[in-house]
């Protein structure tokens, strides 16, 4: 489709209209993870708050009050970290080598554009992703994941890909999946 601007302005005018569309794509193509830990009073906030940074290096969590005493006196509180840095995450599940494992837990409740998952905050405080199903409740506690994305199957298939895919290909909810309660699939 050509266009004809008949002058200055309505060249202008068909710039700020293509920019503001290309910037609605990127937004809706933006993905975020948010971060939730439940506290009890039961848990340490420190604790958790180094289990956070093991994991996700460059959030500011300042804000949070870690001179609470052990144990907490009050009730159930929880930490939330919105659009958190997930590349150090995902540097992590790939340097363990559990890229498909990863697949397979981060699309157990995929929707179109959503997901949530949880990861061990134990195995956090130790610098390891380990994923927690949704029936398990490890000592320890969990850190809660939220994804959105405009194309989150996709995203997930490509933050999780590694070069053993080349020979064996994997993608989301194939039959190589891992089981609901975490059994493997045999594939040889």
């Amino acid at each position: 489709m050509i266009l004809e601007c008949k002058n200055s302005g309505e060249i202008k005018h068909l710039y700020a209209i293509t920019l503001y569309y290309f910037f609605l794509l990127g937004l809706m193509n933006k993905t975020i993870m948010n971060l939730r830990a439940k506290i009890s009073t039961s848990d340490s906030v420190s604790h958790i708050i180094l289990a956070i940074q093991e994991l996700f290096p460059n959030e500011n969590i300042q804000h949070i009050d870690i001179q609470k005493n052990f144990p907490n006196q009050q009730e159930k509180e929880d930490i939330i970290i919105k659009d958190v840095d997930y590349d150090y995450f995902f540097q992590r599940i790939h340097d363990t080598r559990i890229a498909d494992t990863a697949l397979d837990c981060m699309s157990h409740n995929l929707t179109l554009n959503h997901t949530t998952f949880k990861i061990s905050r134990q195995a956090a405080l130790a610098g390891k992703v380990s994923f927690v199903l949704d029936n398990e409740s490890p000592l320890g506690g969990t850190f809660e994941i939220e994804v959105e994305s405009g194309n989150l199957k996709a995203w997930i298939e490509d933050m999780t890909w590694h070069k053993g895919r080349e020979d064996v290909p994997r993608e989301i909810n194939d039959e190589l999946k891992m089981g609901m309660d975490g059994s493997p699939q045999d594939w040889f």
